[in-house]
């Protein structure tokens, strides 16, 4: 942590060094006046999460929030009594930061009109949370602000649940060289890991992350949906698809996913493989080719094994 991003806020030489030293070493704790003033658009999950969690720690000042549904910003109350909610966008009080908590398809249309707000200079930082787009879509013709976006790598089930559990979580930052700091800031103060990541690869970064996350879900389901007509319970296949995923995860946290594979592929096992294909749907070998084509790529088998199974899931649906 640099002090440069209070400096961009014109924070005076003592109180910045009373912000670092409450940071640094909870020893003394910032008065209201002496912390960063921040603003919220859009009181969604990860919004309000964040805000709760910041307002806590004692290091950020939650001045002011809006939000389209004006009651659904009505929670924050609870948390932060001393909140103000406003109606009006153009209506929230000058801030240092301004954290835009709205839908991906909506970010650029708000961005601009906060670029428009009269109390808006060259040292306010303007974030948004998305992991698919980068900070560049918060900047403006009109003048020049600094722009970042600030990603935790978290499912956000429930507000209540997640300020219970995100602290030690990553989180990907990115934005102006001179955001940094103090997006770092921002992510240290909510008990989050934070790593730099480049504003070019943002949406390749989130896609990842996206099948990391979204598809495991997707591969459950599909799992059990192909032993759904068998003569079992419902919850007995349920345990049997999470037990070995789960399995499965807690040995990629100590393998890479070749050495964590196994099964007929890896084996190369073409007689299993043969089977697999005759007992799935047309619609189940779809997904299945799919898998088993990128399967073969983790194994080590020789030319002739692989070649057979590509073979088989190559085969013409009857």
């Amino acid at each position: 942590m640099t002090t440069r991003s209070f400096r961009q806020n014109n924070y005076p030489l003592s109180q910045e060094k009373l912000i670092m030293t409450d940071i640094f070493t909870q020893s003394t704790q910032p008065t209201k006046s002496s912390m960063p003033r921040l603003n919220i658009i859009g009181t969604g999950k990860v919004a309000s999460t964040l805000a709760i969690i910041w307002h806590q720690s004692r290091q950020i000042n939650i001045q002011a929030a809006w939000n389209r549904s004006f009651p659904a910003a009505q929670h924050l109350k609870s948390h932060i009594p001393h909140i103000q909610l406003h109606k009006q966008l153009n209506t929230l009080p000058p801030a240092d930061i301004v954290v835009i908590g709205v839908s991906d398809q909506v970010i650029e249309t708000i961005g601009r009109q906060i670029n428009q707000t009269d109390w808006i200079t060259a040292n306010t930082l303007i974030l948004h949370f998305s992991g698919a787009l980068n900070s560049k879509v918060l900047q403006s013709n009109k003048q020049k602000v600094l722009t970042g976006s600030l990603h935790p790598v978290f499912a956000f089930a429930t507000i209540e649940t997640a300020i219970n559990t995100l602290a030690g979580h990553l989180c990907a930052i990115e934005g102006d060289s001179a955001a940094l700091p103090l997006l770092q800031q921002l992510a240290q103060a909510a008990n989050l890991t934070s790593f730099n990541i480049n504003s070019a690869q943002k949406t390749r970064y989130h896609a990842a992350l996206s099948i990391s996350a979204n598809f495991l879900v997707t591969l459950n389901a599909y799992a059990r949906n192909i032993l759904a007509n068998l003569s079992l319970p419902p919850q007995l296949t349920e345990k049997l698809v999470n037990q070995l995923m789960q399995q499965n995860l807690d040995q990629l946290q100590i393998m890479s996913p070749a050495e964590a594979l196994t099964g007929p592929i890896k084996r190369g096992d073409s007689n299993i493989i043969a089977c697999h294909w005759q007992a799935l749907s047309s619609s189940e070998r779809v997904v299945y080719k799919a898998l088993a084509e990128q399967t073969l790529n983790l194994t080590t088998l020789n030319r002739d094994k692989y070649q057979q199974i590509a073979q088989i899931i190559s085969a013409t649906n009857d």
